[in-house]
């Protein structure tokens, strides 16, 4: 009842501050701008004139592979202002900002991070890409922003902030972000205390289940960037999390739905299909370490289907004899799967308020939260009833003793009896 009254209270909170963000920093951006863009482009930067640009609802590319071109035109009023322009894009940092300088025809590059990769040039070291503009009274400017993808999944569109609405967004997400860390990390510690406890074998998959997690998002929150480490080696730490991810998940899954006991014939496949492609995929990561993550991004995503295909396996073999356990797996499940669905959806259509990035990790809280207490729940419930075999075992074994006496003392009856009427036959005689 505990965890159920936390959860609610943790919705409660959290739609109350994506309700508030969507209403706060409602100030318009006191100037005109307009974005274009040019996909495919072939031209170099110093032959951006030649570029054709032209209008767009969506940048959202899906895995994309080649230059994609922003221009932005925009006229001040009569201050000095700053704004903010970002990208919906987490996956992709690399991102350049150019403003045409009108008098040499050319355009230079506005570089504002430091201590990101060379391709990057960012103005804050924020995992959305973001570019900080500013205008003298009554200028008329461009600006570009250039970036390439080698196969990842690509979402560009981009929007403007004045800086009172991007300082409440990046404050926002910094919050969330610990929160949601936060959250994670009081979960895996309860789970781990409930493992050198009960000794329980489903901990040690939910436990790793639980840190990969907690690595990917540390990584698609950007928090890696500040310790140095370039794109390529976090791209690869991610696709490492991804697996043992992966891995841990079905391994959990299976030991939560007794998958050995169940079809032990499955199970030994899923082991065994588990180690041959994960460990395949890793090889094939490190062996091509500088050219394998742009065919990553693909390949996993294909695999993606693969897993869900995996886990729905399991569970239709679990459907009959343990549907105590089917239950307590798929409540937790079903909400991240529906918050993730949300979050996706929102990400294409902006029909609800905050970042679509929070419903997913909103849906991610749930079911760890859930997950949590559900295993114990179900420890517990084994735990009753194999108290409750072992009470009806002792009771058996009391009413055998007591028949076996009453056997016993019969047989010692039936003998007595027998040897009285020996001995009246013989007085007889």
């Amino acid at each position: 009842m505990k965890i159920r009254s936390t959860t609610f209270h943790f919705l409660i909170l959290l739609f109350s501050v994506l309700l508030l963000s969507s209403c706060s920093g409602s100030s318009q951006l006191e100037r005109n701008y307009s974005f274009e863009a040019a996909i495919d482009v072939q031209e170099g930067v110093e032959n951006f004139d030649q570029i054709i640009f032209k209008t767009f609802d969506d940048l959202n590319l899906g895995f994309y592979d080649g230059y994609l071109w922003i221009k932005l035109d925009v006229s001040n009023g009569n201050e000095l202002q700053s704004f903010m322009v970002i990208n919906n894009d987490r996956l992709n940092r690399n991102y350049q900002f150019y403003k045409l300088d009108t008098i040499a025809n050319k355009l230079n590059l506005v570089s504002s991070v430091k201590d990101n990769t060379e391709q990057d040039s960012r103005t804050f070291n924020f995992p959305n890409p973001n570019f900080k503009i500013d205008l003298e009274p009554n200028e008329k400017a461009s600006f570009f922003i250039v970036t390439k993808s080698d196969g990842r999944i690509v979402d560009a569109t981009p929007r403007g902030l004045t800086m009172s609405e991007y300082t409440l967004f990046i404050n926002q997400n910094m919050i969330w972000s610990f929160i949601f860390l936060g959250i994670i990390g009081i979960l895996l510690l309860i789970n781990i205390y409930q493992w050198n406890i009960l000794k329980k074998k489903i901990y040690f998959y939910y436990i790793f289940y639980m840190i990969a997690t907690f690595f990917m998002y540390v990584g698609l929150e950007g928090y890696w960037y500040k310790s140095g480490l370039n794109h390529s080696t976090i791209d690869h730490i991610i696709f490492i999390s991804i697996r043992i991810w992966v891995f841990s998940l079905l391994m959990y899954t299976s030991n939560f739905l007794e998958t050995d006991v169940v079809a032990p014939k499955f199970f030994k496949f899923l082991k065994r299909f588990l180690i041959i492609v994960l460990s395949g995929t890793t090889l094939y990561q490190f062996i091509f370490y500088k050219t394998s993550i742009s065919h990553l991004h693909f390949f996993e995503n294909v695999l993606s289907f693969v897993w869900l295909a995996l886990i729905a396996t399991t569970v239709l073999f679990s459907a009959k004899e343990r549907r105590l356990e089917l239950k307590y797996y798929l409540i937790p499940l079903f909400c991240f799967l529906l918050f993730t669905a949300i979050g996706l959806i929102d990400g294409h259509f902006q029909l609800l308020p905050g970042e679509p990035f929070f419903y997913i990790k909103t849906g991610t809280v749930i079911e760890f939260i859930g997950f949590t207490y559900f295993i114990a729940r179900l420890i517990r419930v084994k735990l009753k009833t194999t108290e409750n075999l072992e009470r009806e075992l002792i009771q058996n074994r009391r009413e055998l003793v007591i028949t076996s006496q009453k056997l016993e003392t019969k047989i010692k009856q039936d003998q007595t009896n027998k040897k009285i009427e020996k001995t009246d036959i013989v007085g007889i005689f």
